[in-house]
């Protein structure tokens, strides 16, 4: 039998104010639930941008010098990897490669024809070129003379010793042809520093080498220069000082290398006299010197001090001054070479 509303007006009232309070009951559920899921979803996706923009805390930028002194700015984070795979860790820079140091490659000295040796001095700086040059140096006279004779030019009937063993020392009693030798070694030691070839004539006082033969060694090697190392002597003690020879011009002899040989001689004399601060005896044209007479090539004679002189002898015999008259003399050949080459 189905149930029947009550018909007392009191009671259906009361009825409906519960049903009602139920209801109301319901959507608040409903609404706290909805809520409640509102929440969850904007946590999900605040999370989910969190986690793909790498993070929310902050950056900073650091500056990093390279090698080279410049300043890379990098962009680190507290737990940014440093590259790849590598898991987060502390706060890393990571150092631009540097650039490797700017060198300047060394001058190598060229093997010289006679008496090769290690270089004595550092290469000298120059805006020019002596590579290939040849120069040509001759240590003055020999140990023991040859009297026998030679023409001083080619056809010619006038005859000269074919080499003499020269003066010696007031003070030291040295020959000629020691100092000479001396300074000799020093100078292609010096030039070859400076990356230019050398032939000697000789590396020894014993050898027997006759004027006309040592020149047509420096015609035979095309030398650019040919440095004859002489020392002077004079009936004075008193007379000092340097002074350089150079070819005259002789037709048919040396006509085609007077020029460049009083210009050799020039830079040769003005080194020298720099170097060593020796009364400078300038220049002196010769026409009777068998190597110049019978050269092909520029050639000069740099008669570089005294040894009657007590004084000047005592420096010819000074290892120092020895260096000083070769770099001065390898400096003048250098830029001889460089302005023939127009450097």
């Amino acid at each position: 039998m189905a149930n029947r509303p009550p018909s007392d007006p009191a009671t259906r009232e009361l009825l409906s104010e519960l049903r009602r309070k139920r209801e109301r009951s319901r959507r608040l559920r409903v609404a706290v639930a909805a809520g409640i899921a509102l929440l969850v979803v904007g946590a999900l996706t605040i999370a989910s941008v969190s986690a793909l923009s790498g993070g929310s805390s902050p950056t900073t930028t650091t500056g990093v010098t390279g090698s080279d002194g410049a300043t890379t700015a990098t962009t680190v984070g507290p737990q940014q990897a440093t590259s790849d795979t590598a898991p987060a860790g502390p706060p890393t820079t990571r150092r631009p490669p540097a650039r490797p140091p700017t060198t300047t490659a060394p001058v190598t000295p060229a093997t010289a024809t006679q008496g090769n040796a290690p270089p004595a001095t550092q290469p000298v700086a120059s805006s020019g070129s002596v590579d290939g040059a040849v120069v040509v140096v001759d240590p003055g006279h020999q140990g023991h003379g040859n009297s026998a004779q030679e023409p001083i030019g080619p056809g010619s009937g006038t005859t000269k010793d074919k080499v003499t063993s020269g003066t010696s020392g007031v003070s030291t009693g040295t020959p000629e042809s020691k100092v000479t030798l001396a300074i000799g070694l020093k100078l292609r030691d010096a030039l070859q520093a400076r990356g230019i070839k050398v032939v000697m004539t000789r590396t020894s006082e014993n050898v027997d080498i006759s004027n006309i033969e040592r020149t047509k060694v420096a015609n035979a090697a095309h030398a650019a220069l040919y440095i004859r190392v002489h020392a002077d002597g004079a009936e004075s003690s008193s007379t000092r000082g340097i002074h350089t020879l150079y070819p005259a011009t002789t037709a048919g002899w040396t006509d085609d290398i007077a020029v460049l040989s009083k210009r050799a001689a020039q830079l040769a004399q003005n080194a020298l006299v720099a170097a060593t601060g020796a009364a400078d005896r300038g220049l002196d044209a010769r026409d009777d010197m068998t190597g110049f007479n019978w050269s092909d090539v520029p050639v000069i004679i740099p008669e570089l001090g005294f040894m009657s002189n007590p004084e000047e002898d005592r420096l010819l015999n000074s290892a120092s001054y020895q260096q000083k008259i070769a770099d001065a003399l390898a400096d003048a050949a250098v830029r001889f070479i460089q302005e023939q080459r127009g450097g």
